[in-house]
């Protein structure tokens, strides 16, 4: 009866240590806002449109998410593609990314 009764306090302290000395995982997430402005554009344009972005990088899956809202566009949304970073009032080199769904 003592046998069991040790062996399932040492199981139950063998788990417990690995649980104490098991940390989250030290991953960072990297978060970036932007205010979609016609007056933004470099040069600027007099486009009605606007919108709002979030993207979000997960720096250990290397995984990069984005929501966007826009308005006021003269048609339909037809592509999207990412600029970055630079400086306000500059342009920026162009990273494509296809936005079409599926």
């Amino acid at each position: 009866m003592q046998t069991r009764s040790l062996t399932a306090t040492l199981a139950g302290l063998a788990i417990g240590a690995c649980l104490i000395m098991t940390g989250p995982a030290l991953a960072d997430m990297v978060t970036y806002k932007a205010d979609l402005q016609a007056s933004q554009e470099v040069p600027p344009t007099s486009s009605k449109g606007k919108g709002t972005a979030e993207v979000t990088y997960d720096t250990a899956t290397k995984k990069l998410t984005w929501k966007l809202t826009f308005s006021d566009l003269t048609g339909a949304a037809t592509a999207a593609h990412f600029h970055g970073p630079a400086a306000a009032g500059a342009n920026a080199g162009d990273h494509r990314v296809d936005s079409r769904p599926g």
